[in-house]
Formats: structure tokens, C-alpha cells, sequence
């Protein structure tokens, strides 16, 4: 009877589960700075998360956490007979300059409801960051796993010709797309010069994203309009970016071709044209002023007694509606008498 109900406290006893968490960098063997490494915790146990797991807090030397989402997964893994469950936290880490990047040695308490505390002690972690040969402007310094360079050209023209005249508009838009880098690593590429018929538009920036909403690396829109106003050409020049490829470990350098458009002399139209034309047909609108003023005359003269009897009958009309009508006493004069 006593082992009996020994069987039974046990088992509606809480039940306490094994906690653990683990950390590792993620990175290639080489990386330069402004590179994005991978910091990866992973909380493990053998029951359930209460509360859910969240980015622990520490240390970080010549690094910094990035704000880039990254979608949390889940894990799994059988170690001394038991079934671990795990969820993966990401964050994005990137290094600036030359040096290592360090995660020192750290502890980290985990609690769970209905359990005490467990401090489990996470490694220190390092990784070199180094310059690649040939860096000449490393406030320019772009590596990307991959990079692509395109270019539109649009004319706006304000007639329906094909022809470009001084007053038109030709904006040209630059698209870079790269893998592996955040939008403002992309440096500048279009530049508006000072005292020019030129005009900077703000640029756009977005998140290059996989099928699963991992992000993949960026895409940066930069628009520049030429606005002519006199008669000549305008000299767009080539494009040039130079780039490190991290996944091939090489600079690497991507084009775009100028031109050059030909701009004739503006066209006749606008405020001046339309002041020209309205001296012109003047007189001719001022004679058909007068043609219709004599024309209403002559009208009025010959309907002259019509219209007074028109009007003598309006006039009738008028006061009659106007004309006050007495109504009958609605109360008896006698009312005393019977």
C-alpha cells in the first residue's frame, strides 16, 4: 500500500526538464570588414519553453549587432538517450575594421516556470578580420557575395515628338542589387554637380529576400534627372564600382556604359506662344463683340411691343400673386345669444 501511493506522489509531482543553450559564429574562413558573420544561439530542452527563449545579452568587441530580421528555427538531436528540442535565434553581427572579432566567455541563467535556475557557461569566440590587398578607399569598400550593376534611361519629352528639346527631361535610374550586404554599405553611385542641370532624387532602398523570408542581401535605386535648358548635348557619363568578392575572394569590377544625347533648341509653345496668339485674334474677337452687340439691338427694336406686353402681363402677374386675400371670420358675433 505505501509503494502504491510512493507511485502515485511521484506521479503527479511537476515534472523538471533539462535546460541548455549553446552559441557558435558563423563565417566564412576569410572575412573582410563590413562583412555580415552569423551569431547563432540555441536553446535546448527536454520538455517545453516557459517562457520562450530571447536574445540573451552579451558581450560583443569590434562588432556590432545588426537590426536585420532573421527568422528563428527549430531544432532537434538525440545526446545521452534523451530527445532534445531546440529553437535557434540568428542576429547578424559586422566588424568595421581590422582586428578579431570577439565574444568573450560568458554565463548565461536560464529559468523556466516550476524549475530553479540553470547557469550554463558559453565559450569564447573569435574570428580575424582583415583588410584584403588593394583597398584604396575604404570608406568605399563594398564586399558582396554577388553583385549586379543595370541602368535606365527615360526620356520626358513635353510634345508627343521623339525629339529631345531644352525644357525636356532625361532621368537615368541605377540599380545595384548585392548578396551578403546591407543597402547602406552600397555606396553612392550618381552625383548631382553643383551649378548643373541636374537633379538628385532620394534613393531607394529594400531587403533582398529568399522563398523561406531569409534575407539574402539588398537592392539600391538611385535616380538622377538631367534638365536641360538651352539647346546642345548632354554627356552622361560611364559608371564604375569596384568590388570585393567575398565568395571568390577577388576584386571585381562592374560597368555601365554612358552617352552622349543631342538637345535642340526649345520649342515654340508655352507662355510667350500663347500671349503672341492672343494679340493676334484680338480684333477679331473685339469685332465679334460688336457684331453680336448690334445684333441684340436690332432684336430688341424690332420686338419692342412684344416684349412690353410681355412684360405688362409679368408685372399683372406679379402683384396679383402679392395682393393680400381677406379671410372669412371664423369666429360667431353672437355668442352670447340663444
Amino acid at each position: 500500500m505505501k509503494a502504491l501511493l510512493l507511485l502515485l506522489l511521484v506521479a503527479v509531482l511537476p515534472a523538471r526538464g533539462a535546460m541548455d543553450i549553446t552559441r557558435e559564429l558563423v563565417a566564412p574562413e576569410h572575412v573582410t570588414p563590413g562583412q555580415p558573420v552569423t551569431i547563432a544561439v540555441t536553446y535546448w530542452t527536454d520538455s517545453w519553453f516557459n517562457p520562450p527563449p530571447e536574445w540573451p545579452d552579451f558581450v560583443i568587441k569590434n562588432g556590432a549587432l545588426m537590426t536585420t530580421p532573421v527568422p528563428n528555427q527549430l531544432l532537434s538531436r538525440q545526446q545521452g538517450g534523451i530527445s532534445w528540442s531546440g529553437v535557434r535565434l540568428e542576429r547578424q553581427v559586422m566588424a568595421w575594421d581590422q582586428g578579431d572579432l570577439l565574444l568573450p566567455a560568458t554565463e548565461i541563467t536560464l529559468t523556466s516556470a516550476s524549475q530553479a535556475p540553470v547557469t550554463v557557461q558559453l565559450p569564447e569566440l573569435k574570428k580575424p578580420i582583415v583588410w584584403p590587398k588593394g583597398v584604396e578607399q575604404p570608406d568605399r569598400f563594398l564586399p558582396a557575395s554577388r553583385l549586379t550593376l543595370s541602368q535606365k534611361i527615360t526620356q520626358f519629352h513635353a510634345s508627343n515628338d521623339d525629339s529631345l528639346h531644352a525644357g525636356d527631361v532625361v532621368e537615368r535610374t541605377v540599380t545595384v542589387e548585392a548578396g551578403g550586404i546591407v543597402a547602406t554599405q552600397i555606396p553612392q553611385i550618381l552625383y548631382a554637380i553643383p551649378g548643373t542641370d541636374t537633379q538628385r532624387l532620394t534613393p531607394e532602398n529594400t531587403l533582398l529576400k529568399s522563398g523561406r523570408g531569409e534575407i539574402e542581401g539588398a537592392r539600391r535605386v538611385e535616380k538622377l534627372r538631367y534638365l536641360p535648358s538651352q539647346a546642345g548635348s548632354i554627356v552622361i557619363p560611364p559608371v564604375k564600382l569596384r568590388w570585393w568578392d567575398t565568395t571568390h575572394q577577388q576584386w571585381q569590377n562592374a560597368t555601365l556604359p554612358g552617352s552622349t544625347l543631342q538637345v535642340a533648341a526649345a520649342r515654340a509653345a508655352g507662355s510667350e506662344s500663347a500671349l503672341r496668339g492672343t494679340t493676334r485674334e484680338s480684333p477679331w474677337r473685339t469685332a465679334l463683340i460688336i457684331a453680336a452687340s448690334i445684333a441684340l439691338a436690332v432684336v430688341v427694336w424690332l420686338t419692342r411691343r412684344l416684349l412690353g406686353r410681355s412684360l405688362t402681363y409679368l408685372h399683372h402677374i406679379w402683384r396679383r400673386f402679392w395682393t393680400p386675400v381677406h379671410l372669412p371670420k371664423m369666429t360667431p358675433d353672437k355668442r352670447g345669444e340663444r
